[in-house]
């Protein structure tokens, strides 16, 4: 059933100009409207579903859980939202927004969910924020996986939490984020119940981060895996709630590159630049903020498409326009809200991350965008990744750093670098089992990449509370359909001309799972956009997204200022 965009996704679409600037000059420290010496207004939400009435809490020092000093309280309204204002405490204090669902039914774990909003004094020198200019004031299950893994990979204290730690625990463990954000929202909307004790979906998620194997150079994660094992084994929805969080308008931006608002930079230079954006609908038609829909395959998602718009202008302000008018929209700190129409008529609303590429990837200064959206037709929702880059800048495909010596789970000649990805249900039809990963070794050129599959072992064991798992594994990746080849070729785009995005023909990727060796191969066009997080297989059937773990081709920076290393920020590279 298709239903209408919710107001949240109408309220980013139609953010007016003068609002945009408003918001853009109070990044910049121009703006007030706190309360007070040390002040800031607040206005977030509360999003897992709507949790209308829920008890909204700002701690300063730790989450609520943790003993974190309250500083402010509020109520949300029917749709989960709240404003309040409060008085931030001196000095470089984290602040966490802290929320818990009212009327939950007798006997279900309570819904607790928390945020990382930034440190005080930078909070209280911006005065007003939004999920405007501050994305994570969207309180979510996305956010509470994120400081759970924060917390699991620092000894539990947010001692030295900051938005440069917190950026570098995103991009570092981004896939273990998603599936533990899936697990988090499998439970706040009972679809499925934890099989051990858990005090919260707070503590649930920092359990199934310390039971889980987290990414890392030597071994795949293990989180949807440990995620599923806790939920009993039959948690099916947890694959979809992947698909949906990683494409929704809401949710995807929070999964990359922190927030700008702490560096107080504009992430652009004002100018005109051409964009190369891949767009890859999932089957989902689901509203994950409302609830709306299933978390179903209730869709025929469109092959994945390159659009490529030759002119689009972002001025001062952050106002975006297109010369041929498909693309419009704004852009506040690093978060790009726009309204795209591609060629064959389908039209999305998109909110993403927009990062600088380093010096040693392109001629000219270029910009890696990465979010999702919705088709405001099907309503379904969909990956975006895309590069903004002038008309004539030029791309170095063999730019990026090169392994020597096992890197991601893969031993790579010198010349290569090892990719590393994680295929945590993120399958076509978006039910798929967690998949152990798969290693890869590119040899590059500069305008394309030979990429041949790396040995990988299939990884089984129990996930730290007395649940064993066994995870399925990439046994081949080919390309073509006569002889099997080992070697994948990407070349860039051609249909349209798309320098920035390398496609790969005809490449099929069979996964086995190795507890019944039954194997599914999904077949058709590759694409990669340069420096986003993922790579997708546009098969008949849907779009595969294929999550990278964090490496030299993510590292991107934030900054307006075009360099290849730090970004001049409070928050380096991510």
């Amino acid at each position: 059933m298709h239903k209408r965009l919710s107001s949240r996704h109408l309220r980013f679409a139609m953010l007016p100009a003068a609002a945009a600037v408003a918001l853009a000059l109070a990044a910049c420290g121009g703006g007030g409207g706190g309360s007070g010496p040390g002040g800031v207004s607040l206005s977030g939400a509360a999003i897992d579903s709507p949790m209308p009435g829920a008890s909204v809490t700002i701690t300063s020092g730790a989450p609520l859980a943790d003993g974190g000093s309250v500083i402010g309280t509020a109520t949300a309204n029917a749709q989960g939202s709240f404003t309040l204002s409060v008085t931030l405490p001196s000095g470089s204090v984290p602040i966490f927004a802290n929320a818990t669902a009212v009327g939950r039914s007798a006997g279900s774990t309570p819904l607790e969910l928390t945020s990382y909003l930034g440190q005080s004094d930078v909070l209280a020198s911006i005065g007003t924020l939004s999920t405007i200019n501050l994305p994570d004031l969207d309180v979510s299950p996305v956010s509470t996986a994120a400081l759970a893994v924060y917390a699991q990979t620092h000894g539990g204290s947010y001692a030295t939490l900051g938005p440069a730690t917190y950026a570098s625990t995103i991009a570092t463990y981004r896939n273990d984020i998603l599936a533990i954000a899936a697990a988090v929202k499998a439970v706040g909307d009972n679809y499925c119940t934890p099989q051990i004790s858990v005090s919260s979906t707070t503590d649930l998620a920092r359990q199934i981060a310390a039971g889980a194997t987290l990414s890392s150079a030597a071994s795949p994660s293990t989180a949807l895996a440990t995620a599923a094992a806790v939920l009993g084994g039959s948690c099916a929805q947890l694959p979809a709630l992947q698909v949906a969080i990683l494409a929704d308008p809401d949710f995807a931006p929070e999964l990359d590159l922190g927030d700008v608002i702490d560096a107080n930079v504009q992430s652009v230079v004002p100018g005109t630049y051409q964009l190369q954006a891949l767009v890859a609908e999932t089957p989902v038609n689901w509203d994950v903020n409302t609830g709306s829909g299933s978390v179903a395959s209730t869709g025929t998602p469109n092959p994945a498409e390159v659009v490529v718009d030759p002119s689009v202008s972002i001025d001062a302000s952050g106002k975006v326009t297109s010369s041929d008018g498909n693309v419009s929209g704004t852009l506040v700190g690093n978060l790009l809200t726009l309204d795209l129409k591609d060629g064959a008529g389908h039209s999305y609303l998109v909110r993403a991350k927009i990062a600088s590429l380093p010096t040693n990837l392109s001629s000219q200064q270029a910009y890696v965008i990465q979010g999702g959206g919705v088709n405001t037709g099907s309503q379904l929702l969909a990956s975006f990744a895309a590069a903004l880059a002038p008309a004539a800048a030029v791309p170095a495909w063999n730019g990026f750093s090169q392994a020597t010596s096992e890197d991601g789970g893969a031993r790579c000649a010198t010349g290569q670098y090892a990719l590393r990805f994680d295929l945590d249900g993120l399958s076509a039809g978006g039910h798929s089992d967690s998949v152990g990963g798969l290693g890869a070794c590119v040899t590059p050129s500069s305008s394309g990449w030979s990429m041949s599959l790396a040995t990988f072992n299939n990884i089984s064991g129990d996930d730290g509370h007395g649940y064993t798992f066994s995870m399925p594994a990439v046994s081949t990746l080919t390309q073509g359909a006569g002889t099997p080849s080992s070697t994948v070729v990407w070349s860039e785009a051609s249909g349209p001309t798309a320098p920035f995005i390398l496609e790969a023909p005809s490449v099929n990727l069979t996964v086995t799972d190795s507890a019944t060796s039954s194997s599914t191969t999904y077949s058709g066009n590759a694409y990669y956009v340069m420096g986003t997080h993922a790579m997708v297989v546009s098969t008949s059937g849907g779009n595969v997204v294929l999550n990278m773990q964090d490496n030299s081709l993510t590292t991107v920076s934030e900054s307006s200022h075009f360099q290849g290393g730090g970004d001049g920020s409070q928050q380096g590279d991510h």
